[in-house]
């Protein structure tokens, strides 16, 4: 934990949970009221943004009808305004204020830590071609940030859900960047690979990874270390989900094998492959077209093909709300090729090309272990997979979507 003196207020979100009011940090052991963390760390993660104390209500007591809420919620805020004074300045104003019905935090004279996150890794992207050196630096200086995933020691409450996935795509945005940099800037291979294997740790599935070491590798001329790489990786697939790389993994190393005997250089084949940042996200009326044509060049000999239905069986705003995170996590979760699309508020459908119907079953394991890993409740929700090996059920599934 990184601690700033001029800091009034420090925070920190990327990781487990840490608070330093002046110069002192606030030990977990300190909260005496689990509801006024909880709290605090919400409005952190709103930087700012007012809340209303219904909506605090409901985030913190979201069954409890019969209790005083308000009354509670008096008592949390008040906690939390005591965990927030300085030793050395008692006086001093709570950055906890309140207006017009609506709590939020004053950061202004604080320091958080996803502020400091987001500003490292949107300079690096703005100066990653024009002064790649400094883009560098702002890429480590995020890095060192992101102690591990948004508030680890939260993944059973429902809220984090979005934010966690959003600075996981940060992170390997910026593991990406980095090893990127240190090959093309600081031809430094080793540097580039050791980045990469850090946030396999943290996702071992991860296809773009694996891509970019195996170009890495076949540009410094280690060709058989690319092909290893490759195996391992399609390996791990095939015992866990029978399923094989993408199109555009394998491709690399095809290339890479029509090159071999050739006079010309292994560095002269086409490594442009972008990195994979899950399935392509289309409207309904889109996927409801590409499913008509390949509807059509199944009955001529395509390709086969399968589609996965996500229903929410219960209606309410806290199913709603959780389909939205299903959506997010499947979205993240699919290969590039795919395609996702929220075909109603009760429906997600997802299109996967090239799926036989055996692959399409490992996929749907896949993702379902996928979601329980996010601790997401699936009880309330059906699952359906077609494929094009029974096309007259699958015309019927989406024309019943379509009416229903």
């Amino acid at each position: 934990m990184k601690t700033y003196p001029c800091c009034r207020l420090q925070i920190g979100l990327l990781g487990s949970f840490y608070l330093v009011v002046g110069q002192d940090e606030v030990r977990d052991e300190d909260w005496k009221s689990k509801k006024a963390l909880t709290m605090l760390k919400y409005l952190a993660a709103k930087r700012g943004q007012k809340v209303s104390a219904d909506v605090l209500i409901d985030l913190l007591w979201p069954d409890n009808e019969d209790i005083d809420s308000t009354s509670n919620l008096h008592t949390a805020v008040w906690f939390a305004r005591r965990m927030l004074t300085s030793k050395a300045d008692p006086e001093a104003e709570s950055p906890l204020h309140y207006a017009n019905g609506s709590y939020w935090l004053e950061l202004s004279l604080g320091c958080l830590d996803l502020d400091q996150f987001e500003e490292h890794v949107q300079k690096s992207r703005q100066l990653f071609k024009s002064k790649p050196e400094e883009a560098l630096l702002h890429c480590e200086s995020a890095l060192e940030l992101y102690r591990d995933d948004f508030l680890k020691e939260d993944v059973y409450d429902e809220w984090t859900i979005s934010y966690r996935e959003e600075y996981q795509e940060q992170y390997f945005e910026l593991i990406l960047r980095s090893a990127e940099l240190l090959m093309d800037h600081r031809g430094d291979l080793q540097g580039a690979i050791a980045i990469l294997r850090s946030a396999v740790q943290k996702d071992q599935y991860r296809e773009e990874l694996y891509q970019m070491g195996i170009k890495f590798y076949i540009l410094a001329d280690r060709h058989v270390d690319a092909v290893n790489l490759y195996k391992r990786y399609s390996k791990m697939l095939m015992d866990e989900f029978q399923l094989q790389p993408s199109r555009a993994t394998q491709e690399l190393i095809r290339q890479l094998h029509d090159h071999r005997d050739s006079r010309e250089p292994v560095y002269s084949v086409d490594l442009t492959v972008e990195p994979t940042t899950g399935a392509y996200v289309c409207d309904r009326d889109t996927l409801q077209v590409i499913l008509t044509n390949e509807q059509r060049r199944i009955t001529r000999g395509g390709n086969a093909f399968s589609i996965l239905v996500v229903t929410n069986k219960k209606d309410g705003n806290k199913q709603n709300r959780q389909m939205q995170a299903i959506y997010h996590i499947l979205q993240r979760s699919l290969r590039s090729s795919d395609l996702i699309s929220q075909y109603s508020d009760d429906h997600i459908v997802v299109f996967l090309p090239d799926t036989e119907a055996a692959e399409g079953k490992a996929l749907f394991r896949r993702l379902r272990k996928k979601l329980q890993e996010k601790s997401v409740d699936i009880s309330t929700l059906s699952f359906t997979l077609h494929d094009s090996e029974h096309l007259e059920e699958m015309q019927n599934a989406l024309t019943s979507l379509l009416t229903g």
